[in-house]
């Protein structure tokens, strides 16, 4: 007689988590190393950006890419309504970069740091890599928005990338 086996029903997903199992949560994906990218876009008082990890390419055929930035994100909401940023992947050297766009106010985070601006957006000079990107569609993720982005252009410069491996930055080597 033939064996057969039923389904088993996943364990029930739980809209709101402890701050323990966050934390917990939080440490497991630390092991993850990433990628440290800024993500800028233009707004009516000039040029916006913030540090993300959260982002990864999607499709070749679109070429698209994928970031995740949380909902109560003021460069979201300023990416929503120009429709286009830029992501920029971060130089070995430029933690400092990354702490500045993490961790001063909105407004303030392109005090000198040098930029231009290509398809309307301001992009990093000294990142190593530059994707540019229309606003392809946003999707609920929790606390997070998960955006996607058509690629319009692509840009490789020389050099390593900033990465973040437990919480600290890393470099290649």
């Amino acid at each position: 007689m033939p064996h057969s086996t039923v389904p088993r029903t996943p364990p029930a997903i739980h809209d709101t988590a402890s701050t323990e199992r966050q934390q917990q949560f939080r440490r497991v994906m630390g092991e993850l190393a990433a990628g440290v990218t800024v993500l800028t876009t233009t707004s009516p008082h000039g040029p916006v950006g913030m540090t993300t990890s959260a982002v990864t390419s999607l499709s070749l055929d679109p070429l698209l890419v994928l970031a995740c930035l949380a909902n109560r994100s003021g460069t979201l909401a300023l990416i929503r309504e120009h429709g286009a940023f830029a992501v920029n992947i971060l130089a070995a050297t430029m933690e400092h970069t990354s702490q500045v766009f993490a961790q001063k106010p909105l407004l303030e985070r392109f005090a000198g740091i040098p930029h231009q601006y290509v398809e309307g957006v301001p992009i990093l000079e000294d990142a190593v890599a530059t994707v540019i990107c229309r606003v392809h569609g946003t999707h609920p993720g929790g606390d997070h928005t998960i955006l996607i982005g058509a690629v319009s252009t692509a840009s490789l410069r020389q050099g390593e990338p900033l990465l973040r491996h437990r919480g600290t930055y890393r470099r290649f080597g």
